[in-house]
């Protein structure tokens, strides 16, 4: 069975200036890691609230990284399940750690469309994407 994997929207501007270094440092919309000590993340299942919530009025293009956990725990990079922080009171996933850029960590980097609603998930099939939180996780 393939490892699961998680979900990282960015800014494309962001995610292309970090690839020059092979390290990516951005947590979320204008926040670095350094600020925060992680990186947000999500599940499939929240992937919709986190484009309409946290980027709904953005206009710059967003791209979606596919990170995999494994690949995550091999760096000794800690995923951490953060309890109420995800949609509907679901806990969230803080990656512990920065990215590296490299096909193991991200295999995929996704463009994310705008339609006339808003922001539209791409397609995550065949990528493995984890639906949920782990069992167990609140």
């Amino acid at each position: 069975m393939a490892e699961e994997r998680l979900l990282h929207v960015a800014f494309s501007d962001d995610w292309e200036a970090c690839e020059r270094f092979g390290e990516y440092d951005v947590a979320t919309r204008s926040t670095l890691f350094d600020d925060t000590g992680y990186l947000h993340a999500t599940t499939a299942e929240g992937l919709s609230a986190v484009l309409r919530d946290v980027y709904g009025d953005a206009s710059e293009p967003l791209v979606l990284a596919v990170i995999d956990e494994a690949a995550l725990a091999a760096q000794g990079i800690t995923v951490r399940w953060e309890p109420g922080a995800g949609p509907d009171g679901t806990a969230a996933p803080r990656i512990e750690g920065t990215l590296q850029m490299d096909r193991v960590t991200v295999p995929a980097v996704l463009p994310v469309p705008r339609g006339a609603d808003g922001w539209v998930a791409p397609d995550l099939d065949g990528w493995n994407v984890r639906r949920t939180p782990p069992p167990g996780v609140v």
